[in-house]
């Protein structure tokens, strides 16, 4: 990797940007602070210093007026009460020439020309004498309207030692900032640290395709967790799905198994009858009469098995129909009579449909045909010859309830809440042939019909499933 590449990605980084981000804000801010401390400051000072120039300036005036005819001596020694370390103090005659200076401004001479206006004006000025900055204040001293001489009050500038002052804090607010900047990316790093630790549990697992995997989650209530505890759930849901596809697969290939199957046999049994046809040549009437049964037997089956895995498909892509006014008496008349073969030994009969003789119901006849076909195939199929399957009518407030019960090997209660699956089928159901199509197709439908199905059974006893569909005429 190149140095300009891990500059990228060092400046890519959330904690390196972060860092940069509050040192930036946190410079912006004290450098405005100090500066704007400074000028207050700088501002402050200058006019105290210029208030007591001015105090200076006007006791001595004061003080020189009242007494003009004082010594050097003395004068120097008036000087000298009002001088400081800072304030220097100067007696001059009206040519400029020193009568006496303040002991701290030893042999300096300040010069009257350049000060003349300011003394006039009542200003301040700035000189700057053997190569030291002065603020200086004068005032004339009147003696009975005559002009005697002038007091000139001087201060060393404060631009040197303000000089110094910034340069102090400026270099102290740059190593106080590397400081914080070293220690921020410090606390951000460990702060974040449970976001590279994500990133690497949601790698591996991504690297193994292990769905069962979950990503670690710290024992605090922060954004991270929170977020461990999405990534965890969504890698919940992705095994789920995943999981479901591979159920999914497995009933299509049990699907695919078991339609081959039940498609083969008849072809093959259609297929042997007219071989055998076809060797008797028509010597055996009776022969080829039972032949043709069977073979329509057959075709007849194979023709309820393609209507079903043509309606599996149009309930999977949820087909819209044509919704037609139904007698619903005409329907279950219909699946009566072709719902069980004729060579079981079944007994068959319907209770209450005298009520139902006007019931109109809304949807498609051929759809609720085959809810029927399929209630009525299987009672008959899981009922032992010698049972009975009984198609039971009633009418309520607004709606129709149709029963069809059985005497047959029932279903076990924990296999109840999954008969409706598709291709799911009870273990007591293998003694039959079948793909486990017909209950969930005929659900599909009886939904698209705004209906409910359900179903109660007692295991060895028998099966009741009942169908309640809204009235058209209600």
């Amino acid at each position: 990797m190149s140095t300009r590449t891990r500059l990228a990605h060092w400046f890519g980084l959330i904690r390196t940007r972060l860092t940069l981000w509050i040192i930036t804000i946190l410079a912006v801010g004290l450098l405005v602070f100090i500066g704007t401390t400074l000028i207050i400051a700088r501002q402050l000072l200058n006019n105290f210093g210029e208030k007591r120039l001015q105090q200076s300036v006007s006791s001595l005036s004061v003080a020189l007026a009242q007494e003009p005819g004082l010594s050097p001596t003395l004068v120097q020694s008036q000087l000298n009460a009002f001088s400081s370390s800072e304030i220097f103090l100067q007696y001059q005659d009206r040519q400029g020439k020193p009568i006496a200076s303040s002991t701290n401004l030893g042999r300096k001479v300040f010069p009257l020309a350049p000060l003349r206006p300011a003394i006039a004006a009542g200003r301040f000025a700035s000189l700057t004498i053997d190569r030291t900055p002065f603020l200086l204040y004068g005032q004339a001293i009147v003696v009975k309207g005559q002009v005697q001489g002038y007091i000139i009050a001087a201060s060393a500038s404060a631009g040197d030692s303000e000089s110094w002052i910034f340069t102090l804090m400026y270099s102290g607010v740059c190593v106080m900032l590397t400081l914080v900047a070293v220690l921020v990316w410090l606390l951000v790093r460990r702060t974040l640290r449970p976001l590279e630790q994500l990133a690497e549990s949601a790698s591996h697992i991504a690297q193994t395709r292990d769905h069962a995997l979950r990503v670690q989650m710290q024992g605090r209530p922060d954004e991270i967790n929170s977020l461990a505890r999405t990534i965890n759930g969504m890698l919940h849901a992705l095994e789920e799905a995943y999981q479901h596809v591979q159920q999914v697969n497995d009933l299509q290939r049990r699907f695919l198994a078991d339609a081959s199957h039940e498609l083969r046999t008849p072809l093959t049994i259609m297929l042997s009858s007219l071989e055998l046809m076809k060797k008797e040549e028509g010597r055996d009437p009776e022969f080829q009469t039972n032949a043709l049964e069977n073979i329509s037997t057959e075709a007849e089956r194979m023709a309820r098995l393609t209507t079903r895995l043509l309606l599996l498909a149009r309930t999977d892509a949820r087909a819209p129909f044509a919704p037609q006014p139904l007698l619903i008496v005409d329907i279950i008349s219909e699946a009566y009579r072709q719902g069980c073969p004729s060579h079981r030994k079944i007994a068959m009969q319907c209770q209450g449909l005298e009520t139902l003789e006007d019931a109109v119901v809304s949807g498609n006849a051929d759809y609720l045909k085959q809810v029927f076909l399929i209630l009525l195939e299987n009672a008959c199929k899981y009922t032992p010859d010698g049972g009975q399957v009984t198609i039971i009518g009633e009418r309520k407030e607004r709606e129709l309830v149709v029963t069809v019960a059985d005497t047959g090997i029932g279903i076990a209660q924990d296999d109840v809440p999954r008969l409706f699956e598709r291709f799911y089928r009870a273990p007591n159901a293998s003694i039959q042939p079948g793909m486990g199509l017909g209950l969930s197709i005929a659900l599909s439908i009886v939904e698209q019909h705004n209906g409910t199905i359900k179903v109660e059974s007692t295991l060895g006893q028998g099966s009741r499933f009942t169908i309640s569909l809204p009235l058209l005429n209600e």
